[in-house]
């Protein structure tokens, strides 16, 4: 066995819990006792408001339940965690808040460390065509259906003042995560505007976008939902630009 099998072979006896042939076990301890150790802290560290909203010894059981089937596989621990959101929805099915807590602080600790792009102002929301208008977002986006109101919740335990009662929320609302400046932002968003954004960030047009809203509403609400959609996010600092 060369030295980068016997590397690969130690790494996967400590993802494992296992000893390798030839290791003393009590050393062995110390790096296993590590590795979970600086996992669950990253976890801690990363899903800071989830951990207030679980409690310390909820999360920890589910974060140490979670490192035990989920080896880091980037070589920064800024990635590890990514599938914990997920992980906590199939967790609490009963409890929608709890998973979409913990998809905002992924999203937004992932929009702060995501790549730099100028967005387009809003003196330049101009177009000749609008029908045949496409919407390129900031790459640091990200859009999902809400079940609950995790949004106020959130932004509650952020302010450190007592979260409002647990409510679900109506089909088809939800909440963006994005970075403007140096910022993260996260917003909900009603189910018009959601509508908006999942055909914007389908790559539907402008016009197209505006046909959806159609199916439902007049062409007077049509216009001001798309409009005021466009206007809002351009001013958020949520469009790189337009194309055709």
């Amino acid at each position: 066995m060369n030295l980068t099998e016997r590397q690969r072979a130690f790494a996967a006896a400590i993802a494992a819990g296992a000893v390798p042939e030839g290791v003393d076990p009590r050393g062995m301890a110390v790096y296993a006792n590590n590795y979970r150790a600086q996992l669950l802290a990253c976890l801690r560290d990363t899903y800071a408001k989830t951990v207030l909203w679980l409690g310390d010894d909820a999360f920890d059981a589910n974060a140490r339940r979670y490192i035990d089937s989920h080896a880091p596989s980037s070589w920064t621990l800024d990635d590890y965690g990514s599938e914990f959101a997920d992980w906590l929805d199939r967790a609490y099915p009963a409890d929608a808040e709890v998973g979409e807590l913990a998809w905002l602080d992924w999203q937004l600790r992932r929009a702060f460390a995501g790549p730099d792009v100028q967005p387009m102002e809003v003196r330049d929301l101009t177009a000749d065509d609008w029908d045949r208008v496409e919407i390129d977002f900031v790459p640091t986006l990200r859009f999902r259906p809400m079940r609950s109101n995790a949004v106020a919740l959130w932004r509650a335990l952020a302010d450190e003042v007592s979260p409002p009662p647990i409510v679900l929320v109506d089909a088809g609302v939800g909440a963006r995560v994005w970075r403007q400046g140096l910022s993260p932002r996260f917003a909900s968003m009603t189910a018009d505007e959601a509508t908006c954004l999942d055909l914007a960030l389908a790559g539907a047009s402008f016009g197209e976008i505006c046909a959806g809203l159609r199916r439902t509403h007049d062409e007077e609400q049509t216009a001001r939902i798309a409009g005021g959609c466009l206007g809002a996010w351009t001013a958020e600092g949520m469009i790189r630009g337009l194309r055709r």
